[in-house]
């Protein structure tokens, strides 16, 4: 294959990638998936009630981690403030309350013995809740109607059933290995628990005691599911239940049923955090920001574009060919649908400068060509001699600043990875326009006359020698 055929070749396939990006990028107003800062959202605040060590904050702060990933919140801003308190920062956040709740969400599950006599003596008023045994706890259940919606009074207040408990547990959420969303016989939601092999044991001995005891006394034995100080559900237990699995059901919707597999999913927090700060950004702000941010992006590409055609002239055309190309290939790179990168302000600042570290690399380029023409060079041997010497330099360049972002990268907080991430892709990118589509164009055209006149491409001819 000739230098040519070479050429054209590289040339037929960034025009197939411009093609395949244009597809990724159209209508970018859809495609591009914006950060906290520039579509809106929330930023939350919490601390941890009373004293708490370094360790169990760290714990909190991957549980809270773990549950925003599992809201699906891309490119949440999570993380430690002082001792005692988490930022989260939540883009697209439509349910503010909804995501609050969960994220603070302390998620103790317990698994207590119902007491059906004082529970009933409760109700009957004989007995008042001061008056409870000390090994005695009233809680409540929320009640719920046949389509699982909460029912409540004439105020709008849920209607709650009082019910008293052994403090003491009978089993905690540590048994638990996984939690997941079903469905019962009647095609109502209902969760589903899975325990490990020590808490299979625990619940085998825990049902075994509470239907014996049913037995003994003739009434019926109930346990109760608690979450947060909740009661879930309190079902009859009649038998011994050796099974690695247990049901939370109930008329619970579909939202509730999978709020409480998203809280047991990623465990219970080691600490309870109250909500101290809570800001909603809106999307008129974030709006406002991204458009700044894309005109200070558009203003600093044409200036690039304008100073590179004044100066390098026909290099100069070529370049700003190489820019568009980079630009197309950068922005579909950032929003393909396999790793697409979360648009923040920082990140959009990461993308202005690796504009100028594009047109850095033509620049060293383009002066290592003109040096070899001014040493007499014809253009086209002075393009190979020219990309030889200078390619060097820019991988060097360019390695140090893809390190850089790397360690940035590494040890940043989500909306400075953004900046970092938008300048290691730029780079390389800019790196492989440079090399090949940059190199490809000015090959070809070195075969055209036009191209071979040095004044058109900003070189002053050499001053002829006075005769004495």
């Amino acid at each position: 294959m000739t230098d040519k055929q070479k050429n054209l070749l590289i040339l037929g396939v960034m025009l197939v990638l411009l093609a395949v990006s244009f597809f990724f990028i159209y209508p970018p107003g859809e495609k591009a998936k914006l950060g906290l800062d520039l579509q809106g959202g929330l930023e939350v605040i919490l601390q941890a009630h009373g004293d708490v060590t370094d360790e169990q904050m760290n714990q909190a702060e991957m549980v809270v981690r773990n549950r925003v990933d599992k809201l699906g919140v891309s490119e949440p801003s999570i993380s430690r403030q002082g001792s005692n308190q988490i930022s989260v920062g939540l883009a697209g956040v439509k349910n503010v309350d909804e995501a609050t709740a969960l994220i603070g969400k302390t998620a103790l599950l317990e698994f207590k013995k119902l007491d059906t006599d004082l529970t009933q003596q409760l109700v009957t008023g004989t007995i008042t809740a001061d008056k409870l045994p000390a090994d005695k706890q009233l809680l409540y259940q929320t009640q719920r109607d046949d389509k699982g919606e909460i029912v409540r009074d004439e105020n709008g207040q849920p209607v709650r059933s009082p019910a008293v408990v052994d403090k003491q547990p009978l089993m905690t959420g540590s048994a638990l290995d996984g939690a997941s969303v079903g469905y019962d016989q009647f095609g109502k939601p209902q969760v589903n628990m899975t325990f490990n092999s020590d808490g299979q044991k625990q619940f085998a001995e825990v049902t075994d005691k509470l239907a014996t005891e049913g037995a003994i006394t003739g009434k019926t034995s109930q346990m109760a599911i608690v979450l947060d100080d909740e009661i879930e559900s309190a079902p009859t237990v009649k038998e011994k239940i050796n099974s690695p699995s247990a049901e939370i059901t109930g008329n619970m919707s579909l939202t509730e049923v999978r709020n409480i597999v998203l809280v047991l999913q990623t465990g219970a927090l080691p600490v309870q955090l109250d909500t101290v700060d809570k800001n909603e950004i809106s999307a008129t702000l974030g709006k406002d920001s991204l458009n700044q941010g894309l005109v200070a992006g558009v203003i600093g590409l044409a200036l690039v574009m304008i100073f590179l055609l004044v100066y390098y002239r026909l290099l100069g055309v070529v370049a700003d060919l190489a820019l568009i190309i980079y630009g197309l290939l950068f922005f579909a790179a950032l929003i393909n649908p396999w790793y697409p990168a979360t648009l923040t302000l920082p990140g959009i600042a990461g993308m202005i400068l690796t504009v100028g570290v594009a047109a850095d690399a033509n620049v060293v380029i383009f002066e290592r060509i003109k040096e070899e023409v001014r040493g007499g060079k014809t253009i086209r041997s002075a393009v190979n001699s020219g990309y030889s010497k200078g390619f060097r330099t820019i991988l060097d360049a360019n390695a140090v600043t893809v390190i850089t972002a790397l360690v940035i990268f590494g040890v940043a907080t989500a909306s400075v990875k953004g900046f970092a991430y938008t300048l290691m892709v730029g780079v390389v990118i800019s790196m492989f326009t440079a090399i090949l589509a940059t190199r490809a164009l000015l090959a070809l055209l070195a075969d055209f006359k036009f191209f071979n006149n040095p004044t058109l491409m900003g070189i002053k001819p050499p001053k002829k020698e006075t005769e004495k």
